[in-house]
């Protein structure tokens, strides 16, 4: 009768782990990876040319861009836009994981960031740097632009 609960308890423990891998381990994981991700395309991006300069008076100037920075910027814009739609998934969709990451990391302001760099990279100027920012705040890296 002892070996009946041992090997009932030896289920149990399987089944517990499996629940914490798959619910929770595997959702951190992917958590972790979309944020190294998040920062790889930072770093790629962080330079693109943008169509317009907006000055301290409010003020916008064109810039005349090549037809291959026009083909980068859009490229970024893209990339940052699928960024922010996996980063609000991920908010919305792993509740447990989420739990965990917000000890350190804020993946909602991060999908809204996200949006906002998409959203801005196409104009110099204090709304594109103030996206940057929030973003870096949001998921705790700084990169040199």
């Amino acid at each position: 009768m002892h070996s009946v609960w041992d090997t009932i308890g030896v289920f149990l423990l399987g089944g517990i782990g499996w629940l914490v891998t798959s619910f929770v381990g595997r959702p951190v994981r992917q958590y972790v990876d979309l944020r190294g991700e998040v920062i790889q395309r930072s770093v790629l991006y962080g330079n693109v040319a943008a169509l317009q300069q907006e000055s301290a008076d409010g003020s916008v100037k064109q810039i005349d861009l090549s037809d291959e920075q026009i083909k980068r910027l859009r490229e970024a814009e893209a990339v940052f836009r699928d960024l922010a739609a996996r980063m609000r998934a991920f908010a919305l969709n792993e509740r447990l994981a989420v739990w965990l990451v917000r000890l350190r990391y804020d993946p909602w302001e991060a999908s809204e960031a996200l949006i906002g760099v998409s959203n801005t990279l196409h104009k110099y100027g204090g709304t594109r740097a103030d996206a940057w920012k929030a973003l870096e705040r949001a998921l705790g890296f700084r990169i040199t632009r």
